[in-house]
């Protein structure tokens, strides 16, 4: 209750985009505080058309008029449909996350130690704060492939704060001889987000413009969905990529992808079977996903199967990337395609066991999104489930923003 017995509302309404590699998803989301999972008013998702490309540039290309002509839809379709569903509602944030390969986190941990106690400032948090962004701008102007993309900071975020080995929230005043502080950068490709920009201050002026990298809404998902899961590899496989991130005792440490998704290996079963990209996509959604092999001659079969093995090997390297001396995490959250995760659930494994010698622990994070805040809720009313999982992931993090994430959105 908030002064002179006026209620604080539980609703708000926002506008949430989800840029892929190959698609953009433009979606209404209503959110009340008191429900477990949100209600989308609204979505689309434009795709890039599926077709052989001979460069990441064009497919960059396709993207920006998929994120044009979604925004058209949106400002009309979309605003049309809320209204009806609530003629009283108002807008009041656009978030926007972005995939890889558009967009690039980064993140640092800086430490601090001394033989005596000292005591934790707000001078020394801010000192160990420049420090921490300084190193994280050495590095992505030391990436010459970052640097190329031409590249603008989109959000910044604290990701831990420890004091004496211990995690803490509010440090100041505390005495320690140990400190240290995580802290994340998210860039993404300039004129995506001048492009962002733009749609928002012609549309949805009135509303808080929040930009971020989709790994992030991943990670906090994963938090949610895994609370008592501290050393976990996310995995995001999108159309025209595939992005992992290292979290080591609850923080995300380390980012990188490879330019190769499910679009990418669609064009090479097409190309070796002979059928239509659309139908090999059907192929890779499918709950029998190498059922369509039965039918192939010895030796395009073989062909199909060196396909699979050279992304198992591209996931495999990746994961040998871990920022640090260990090995990636035996958890994994797996974030595609709902359809598409049997595929995918059976070569991320069989990656992960190269680096693992052993078997992973693999959370399909989008079917457990469905089992844990939706199933519960249609077991009693009608609302059907989207099954559009990036919309899943994206629409809970505008639900329910993790609380001890401070963002500073740019």
């Amino acid at each position: 209750m908030s002064f002179f017995g006026l209620k604080i509302s539980s609703d708000r309404y926002g506008v949430v985009i989800d840029i892929g590699s190959g698609s953009v998803l433009a979606s209404i989301v209503h959110s009340n505080s008191k429900l477990a999972n949100p209600t989308i008013v609204w979505s689309h998702r434009e795709h890039a058309p599926l077709r052989n490309i001979d460069s990441l540039e064009q497919s960059s290309k396709a993207v920006l008029t998929s994120l044009v002509n979604v925004s058209m839809m949106l400002d009309a379709e979309g605003r049309k449909v809320l209204y009806d569903y609530d003629s009283s509602a108002k807008l009041t944030e656009l978030q926007c996350a972005i995939s890889a390969p558009w967009s690039y986190t980064v993140t640092k941990t800086i430490n601090y130690n001394q033989e005596n106690d000292f005591t934790i400032t707000e001078n020394l948090m801010g000192d160990l704060m420049i420090a921490v962004q300084e190193k994280i701008t050495h590095e992505l102007n030391e990436n010459e492939e970052v640097n190329n993309l031409g590249l603008e900071v989109i959000v910044q975020s604290t990701m831990e704060i420890l004091s004496n080995g211990y995690r803490v929230k509010n440090p100041e005043g505390e005495r320690a001889k140990q400190f240290s502080l995580s802290y994340a950068s998210a860039v993404a490709q300039k004129y995506l987000v001048n492009a962002i920009d733009e749609m928002w201050s012609k549309l949805f002026v009135g509303t808080i413009n929040k930009k971020l990298s989709f790994i992030m809404v991943l990670y906090n998902i994963t938090r949610e969905i895994l609370p008592n899961s501290y050393d976990v590899c996310l995995v995001d496989i999108t159309y025209e990529a595939t992005e992992i991130g290292i979290v080591r005792d609850g923080s995300l440490q380390y980012c990188t992808h490879t330019p190769f998704g499910i679009f990418s290996l669609t064009r090479e079963i097409s190309a070796i079977t002979g059928v239509p990209l659309h139908e090999a996509f059907g192929y890779l959604h499918s709950d029998t996903p190498y059922s369509f092999m039965k039918a192939l001659t010895e030796s395009k079969k073989m062909e199909v199967e060196k396909v699979f093995d050279a992304y198992i090997e591209k996931v495999s390297n990746l994961f040998h990337e871990t920022g640090d001396d260990l090995s990636i995490p035996k958890k994994i959250s797996l974030h595609t395609d709902l359809n598409s995760e049997p595929i995918f659930l059976d070569l991320i494994e069989k990656a992960a066991k190269r680096n693992l010698k052993t078997n992973p622990l693999i959370t399909p994070i989008s079917r457990e999104i469905v089992r844990k805040f939706y199933a519960p809720t249609t077991n009693t009313s009608p609302i059907n489930i989207p099954t559009d999982t990036a919309l899943l992931l994206s629409a809970q993090f505008f639900h329910k923003p993790n609380p001890e994430q401070t963002y500073e959105y740019k």
